[in-house]
Order: C-alpha cells, then structure tokens, then sequence
C-alpha cells in the first residue's frame, strides 16, 4: 500500500479537479464546435441547392414554359394546356420536380401539373409580385401554411423557386417550381460527415495537447496552494511560539526582577517612616544600608529597561525584516556571551536581498543559537553569516552532546521546531541543513538564494582565521541546493 501525505493529497486533489474541469471544458467545445460546424453544413448546402433550383427554375420557366404560355393558356383552352403540360411531364420524368405552377399577373393560376388548381386565384406575396414584375428568380423552403399550398403538403418540405418571365405576347408571368428536398437533405447529411469528424479530431488532438499544459498549470496552482498553506501556518506557529517565547522570558526575567523592585521598593519604605518614629535617643538607620537598597531597584529597573528594548527591537527586526541580519545576530551573541557563553562570530558582509531573506536568516541564526545556548551549556559556540557562490548563509555549529535530528522535527519547549524553520527555508526557496548525533555537537546551515552578480568578495569582518566558507567546507558543508529539505544526516557536526 502506498501512503501520500497530506500535501501530496492535496496536490494531487487539486490536479485531478484541474484536468477533470479541462475534460469537461474539453467535451463541451466539442459538443458546440461539432454542433456549430453541423449547422454551417447545413447553411451551405442549402444556399448552394437553393441557387441550382434557382438556375433549374429559371431554365425551366425560360425555356420550356414561357413559348408555351399563349393568348389561348389564358381562356384555358385543352389543347394548349395539353401542349404545355407534354413539355413538363416530358421535363418531371426523372427529375427532382414536384410541380410547377403558371400565374398571371391578376393571380390566377393560368397552369398546373394538378389541373385542380387551373383558373383558381390567390393573392401574391410581395416578394412574388415583384419577382413577376422586375423578374430574375427567388426561393425559399415552402411555407405549407399558404392556403395556394393547400395541395403540396402531401410533398411535406420541398425548395419553391419563382421565376419572372413574359409569355408569347410580352406579358408578364410568374412560373414557380418546387423540388424535392430529399436530394439537398442527402447532400447536407454528407457534408456533415465529411466536415464534422475532421473538425471533431483536430479539436480533439488539440485538447490533448493541452493536457500537458493544463497539468503543468494545476501542479503550478497546487504548489502555490501548499506554499501559500505552508506560510500561513508558518505565521501562525511562529506567532504563538514567539508569544510563549516572550512570555516565557517577560515572566523569568523582567517580572521577577520588578517584583524584586517591589520587594526593595516596600522596605526601603519601611525604612524612611522609621525614620521619622524614632525615639529620643535611639539611633537612625544607617544612610550606606538605604543608598544600597536604593541603588540596587535602580539597576534592576536599568537592567529591565534594556531587556524589553532588546526584546521588542530585536523582535520587530525578525518579524519585518528590516534589520541587519549581522546586527540583529550580534546582539544575541553579546547577550549570550554577557551570560558566560563561549561565542564566537564570523561575518562576511551580505548583498542586497529581499526582506524575507534577510527575516529568515536572522529567525534561523537566533533559534538556533538559542537552541545551543539551552541544550549544549558551557559548548563552544560559532555562528557564521556571508554569502558564497549564488547563495547566503548562516551557520550555527556546536561542540555540545548533540542528538538525534529525528526526535526533533516539532516544536521543542515552546520555541520554533526544526520542521518550522524548515518551512521558513522552504518560504523564501532556501534549504536548512541539519548534521547532529549523540556526542559529535550540532551544526545547523539555512542557505537562500541570491542572484550571483550581487556576491560581494569582501573579506570576512572578524573570525578566527579561516574565513566562514572555509570553516564550513568539507563532510559536514551542506549543498547549496535550494531545494527546502532537511538533511538529518549522522556526520559530525563542526568542532
């Protein structure tokens, strides 16, 4: 069985609703487009049968039915509606011809293949008439509703042509024809198969190409979901480990220290109404002993003073960025080594980077020399910040007991867990590198990525002889990948 964690769930959620959505995008075009490509079919084959019944219509109109259309049509004679209805059923005989109609200009119908329509009337159309008057030809798909149609619906659907023409006396007369629609719907059904299936593949092939696209766009969406997931818990963890952090060092030191205050303030109180209580003859309080008590609240307010602006100043410059990542560092390491700590620090100096660089380094660099200060007392301590190749650094290494790097991706006593500076790392397409076991001490390397014409070559400011890329290459250096990884790896740590 395979396990995938929570984030490649996610990812892989994401994906599979990016490329279903494109499925379905995908088969709708192909629904319309085909549809649409079915119905440009459709147009052209009618406007293309259209215009061969119009050219049909007015040879017939011209050329077999006008020399017949005599003086004698008009009073209906036998013989020549015998003659011309020879000409037509000689003309119908194999064709796609249902029949033809002959109209006056009063709208009688002086002709018919269905003599039951012979000398009936019925008003012209506008578009009729001025067919019959201007000639020239025009057509449509029948209207069956048309009472002078009452006999072609046994045709159903059917293509009416009329043609303006003039009889043997230069009268003019209206010949309309209707043609089957059997043929035009045959030649539409093949246009149909011929156009649409070729539309159909190529949209199809060009869906597919995209499917690529379409997956790269959806892993782009969902690493930027889990970025944005990641950074959100990031904020969150790291604001609630900062607050315990605060809270922890506020109620150890500063609250301590100003109930000490208190403490002193209230006997030196005691001290000052003896004063004013004593008895003829007794002897005063000794001035050196109040002074003491005096002097010593006064240092502990001083002392507290210059703890909270440390820790507010060195708290905004993390969390903003704004800070010198060299600055902000050497005001741990001053406050560590003022509390005994052996700590040494080598800097190189850093090239313009983005504010979340420079926040990263400076939480990285602080937790971890914390971290050493708390779990490796009395261990040898050496931060080191610079920048080489395409990357910046910073360097924590220890001589202390060192652990296992397993048992410590979480949170540890309310500070910042390894995993959580990892995320940092991961935040700003860095790496964080961890090399630590039982008895070989503890080296913790946060690299982010900085464009390499900005690499200065200064010197390093201070240090102990070898410079900080010198001090950290070999086994225990780690890539300068900027892949956000931790490398808990069995080496030893440096020193």
């Amino acid at each position: 069985m395979i396990f995938r964690s929570p984030h490649d769930r996610r990812r892989l959620s994401v994906v599979a609703r990016a490329l279903a959505q494109h499925a379905v995008v995908s088969v709708m075009a192909l629904v319309v487009v085909g549809a649409t490509a079915a119905i440009v079919c459709v147009r052209v084959v009618q406007s293309q049968a259209l215009r061969q019944a119009e050219s049909s219509g007015q040879t017939i109109a011209e050329k077999i039915v006008a020399p017949l259309v005599t003086p004698e049509l008009y009073d209906l004679d036998p013989r020549a509606q015998k003659a011309l209805d020879d000409r037509v059923m000689l003309r119908k005989d194999g064709s796609t011809i249902l029949r033809i109609k002959v109209w006056s200009e009063d709208g009688r119908i002086l002709y018919s293949d269905d003599t039951r329509l012979i000398g009936q009337s019925y008003p012209l159309d506008p578009d009729d008439r001025r067919v019959l008057e201007q000639g020239g030809a025009d057509s449509d798909i029948s209207d069956l509703s048309k009472s002078e149609n009452s006999l072609e619906k046994e045709f159903g659907e059917s293509l009416e042509v009329y043609v303006g023409t003039r009889d043997t006396d230069d009268r003019p007369i209206l010949v309309e024809t209707y043609f089957s629609v059997g043929r035009l719907h045959a030649d539409e059904a093949a246009l149909i198969r011929r156009i649409v299936p070729v539309v159909l593949a190529a949209l199809l092939v060009l869906g597919l190409l995209l499917v690529p696209l379409a997956y790269t766009l959806a892993s782009r969406v969902a690493r930027y979901e889990r970025e944005r997931q990641a950074m959100i818990r990031l904020a969150v963890e790291a604001s609630s480990a900062e607050r315990r952090r605060v809270a922890g060092e506020l109620h150890d030191g500063v609250i301590q220290d100003l109930a000490g205050v208190g403490y002193a303030l209230t006997a030196l109180d005691a001290q000052i109404a003896g004063l004013a209580n004593i008895e003829p003859g007794g002897s005063p309080p000794p001035i050196g002993a109040l002074r003491a008590t005096l002097r010593t609240a006064q240092r502990l307010v001083h002392d507290d003073v210059l703890a909270l602006r440390e820790l507010t100043g060195m708290q905004y410059a993390a969390d903003s960025g704004a800070a010198d990542p060299a600055a902000a560092l050497r005001v741990i390491v001053d406050g560590l080594r003022d509390e005994g700590a052996p700590v040494e620090m080598i800097v190189r100096e850093l090239p313009p980077m983005p504010a979340a660089h420079r926040a990263a380094l400076i939480r990285v660099g602080r937790e971890a020399l914390r971290n050493a200060a708390k779990h490796a007392p009395g261990a040898n301590v050496t931060l080191a910040l610079g920048a080489e190749a395409d990357t910046a650094y910073v360097t924590v290494t220890d001589d202390g007991p060192g652990f296992d790097p397993a048992s410590a991706l979480g949170p540890v006593d309310g500070h910042i867990g390894l995993a959580l500076l990892a995320d940092a790392a991961e935040g700003v397409g860095g790496r964080l590198d961890l090399r630590s076991r039982p008895g070989r001490g503890t080296t913790v390397k946060l690299t982010v990525p900085v464009p390499s014409q900005q690499l200065p070559t200064q010197p390093a400011q201070s240090g102990g002889g070898a410079t900080a890329a010198d001090r950290y290459t070999g086994p225990g250096a780690s890539s300068t990948s900027l892949t956000s990884t931790v490398d808990a790896t069995e080496t030893a740590g440096a020193g």
